[in-house]
């Protein structure tokens, strides 16, 4: 591993920064950004992001913006170039055609089928290769990463608490528990998931729609999915008949039949009692190129998903309404806090959305 300095790794800063807005727009594939750099004199000669849908790849759009100024200059990037042939050739050959001195690279491509073999095409071609151990890049792919290595998406679970812990009314879905700053940084997170999942239960209460409604990312809103459960649910609910146009996936138990439009898919797992295996339901959404996985389910599929070990990262939102004594607790089990804490789960970060807090805790493993 060559050396990496303060300099490189403020340019693969700038690269993740470039690529975050676009989580969620690159379908199976990882979300890479590329920058083409000419380290004398610090100016960008290109600068790319995976493109819509996957393709094309980051490196070979920087490539192309650079117009022939690539040779003998440096591309910083946060995923290693792949080395494999899929719907277009490899990265690894365009860098190498580009006439690239130095190539920076963020993460490790965990994919088998690239791992390491990128960079060393790269050098068997004479180029100065450097990996760093960049956070932000891991960060950037955690899901890539998850997906390629367990076979599962990257999990992150949202709920929003009132200020005595409670999550709705008994039989009436939501109250008002949380203000607009705070809706609007759930749709942004919708907007950079790859799906969002809800549990048939909160359908039925809540009917929600799951979608992105924030001006000019309307057409941010992936796949919805609903987790059925033993119960059969309504299909006149908004996720199924209301704004079917957009991709709506109910996940069941194997041998249930389900009368919804043909735009609704429906995928069958292994599961008990009418419920679908938790992990298997996952596995087969991984298995479609979901690698970022939004739950905004209710106390039930969130104790479930925690008790399975489910979730990666869980975004808990706090108000200031008392919903009081008929409310429905985020968890039976004690506090949500302590919950979390006893499944393994640290606070990680904090901050006000507007009058609300927003606390994020992760898995320690």
């Amino acid at each position: 591993m060559n050396d990496v300095s303060a300099r490189d790794r403020r340019w693969l800063d700038a690269a993740a920064r470039l690529a975050r807005p676009y989580l969620g727009t690159t379908a199976e594939n990882p979300t890479v950004g590329a920058i083409i750099v000419d380290e004398d004199l610090q100016l960008v000669f290109g600068r790319a992001v995976t493109a819509k849908g996957g393709r094309p790849h980051a490196e070979t759009q920087a490539i192309a913006e650079a117009r022939g100024s690539a040779r003998g200059r440096t591309l910083y990037v946060t995923l290693e170039p792949c080395n494999h042939w899929g719907r277009t050739p490899p990265c690894a050959d365009a860098v190498i055609q580009a006439g690239i001195a130095r190539v920076v690279v963020g993460l490790l491509d965990p994919d088998p089928r690239t791992r390491g073999a990128g960079i060393g095409r790269l050098r068997q071609a004479g180029i100065d290769v450097a990996l760093a151990d960049h956070a932000p890049s891991r960060q950037l792919h955690e899901a890539h990463i998850k997906r390629k290595t367990r076979g599962l998406p990257f999990v992150t679970a949202k709920l929003a608490v009132s200020r005595d812990g409670m999550i709705g009314l008994l039989d009436q879905g939501n109250v008002p528990i949380t203000g607009e700053a705070a809706r609007r940084w759930t749709h942004m997170e919708r907007a950079l998931s790859d799906a969002v999942m809800v549990g048939a239960r909160t359908a039925r209460i809540d009917d929600p729609q799951l979608t992105v409604r924030l001006k000019g990312l309307e057409q941010r809103t992936h796949m919805r999915v609903i987790l059925a459960g033993a119960q059969p649910f309504d299909t006149s609910l908004n996720l199924i008949d209301g704004v079917s146009f957009y991709p709506t996936v109910i996940v069941a138990e194997q041998g249930r039949g389900f009368d919804v439009p043909p735009e609704v898919r429906v995928i069958e797992v292994e599961g008990k009692n009418g419920r679908p295996n938790l992990r298997k339901a996952l596995a087969a959404l991984a298995q479609r190129g979901i690698g970022r996985l939004m739950v905004e389910g209710g106390a039930s599929l969130t104790e479930a998903l925690i008790a399975a070990e489910l979730i990666d990262r869980f975004h808990l939102l706090t108000g200031t309404t008392t919903v009081g004594r008929k409310g429905v607790p985020a968890t039976i089990l004690g506090s949500i806090d302590g919950r979390l804490r006893a499944a393994g789960f640290a606070e990680v970060d904090r901050r006000a959305l507007g009058a609300d807090m927003l606390r994020t805790f992760e898995r320690e493993f």
